[in-house]
């Protein structure tokens, strides 16, 4: 009885002993990896899940308080009913140049509330001395449909004006005022929390009550924008 006893004991010891070892060895194993390196793969090879990658799309952008932007464009002047926008002596109809800016806030990341400035002239005669303005300043709502495709719309006012300048002689005669209409839409190619790039075309309508035109504009052009 004594010696089934003892044999007992010194099994038991001898499994202690080894639980001991085990337990010291695990911090001594763990800290033989290099600082830095990668938790080993879970148990399973294959591609059921081993994989410790993935897909996850790019945030939106965040915008808030603030906003200002500049762009410019190029386009046409169009009055259907008249030859108001037409060149005197081309057999081609001129190219218009535009510039637009905005400053106004973000009532949420994606929409904005604007005060507007779209300002465009054309050449009027082949040599470019006479050339057709009109500008146009208006309040514009600026909703994001996606993190970069956005559309605007806009109500205000439009200034016409003719124009002279050979550079010996400038002149410069208001034409009339009226009301206007704006849309936009633009697609940012970058973008960032504060600052994007976009692609923008616009349609805008001026009526002028007093000469009885309409002038049409359309621009295609880049903007920048800092929010």
């Amino acid at each position: 009885m004594h010696l089934i006893a003892s044999r007992f004991l010194g099994r038991s010891l001898a499994g202690l002993a080894l639980a001991a070892v085990a337990v010291l060895a695990a911090p001594m194993s763990a800290a033989a990896q290099p600082p830095g390196a990668p938790p080993p793969p879970p148990p399973g090879g294959g591609y059921g899940g081993g994989y410790g990658g993935g897909y996850y799309p790019a945030p939106s952008p965040y915008r808030q308080g603030l906003t200002l932007g500049l762009g410019v464009s190029f386009g046409f002047l169009d009055s259907p009913d008249s030859n108001l926008t037409k060149c005197f002596n081309c057999d081609y109809q001129p190219v218009a140049l535009a510039f637009d800016g905005h400053i106004g806030a973000m009532l949420n990341p994606r929409l904005a509330l604007l005060f507007e400035v779209f300002w465009q002239a054309q050449a009027l005669d082949e040599d470019g001395f006479n050339y057709l303005s009109q500008t146009m300043l208006m309040g514009a709502a600026q909703l994001w449909l996606t993190p970069q495709f956005w559309i605007k719309g806009g109500l205000g006012v439009a200034v016409l004006g003719m124009h002279y300048d050979d550079g010996l002689v400038e002149d410069d005669d208001e034409v009339d005022t009226g009301g206007a209409i704006m849309g936009a839409a633009g697609f940012e190619i970058f973008h960032s929390p504060w600052f994007s790039v976009d692609l923008q075309g616009r349609l805008a309508v001026a009526g002028y009550d007093s000469i009885d035109e309409q002038v049409t504009v359309g621009t295609l052009g880049v903007g920048v924008n800092w929010y």
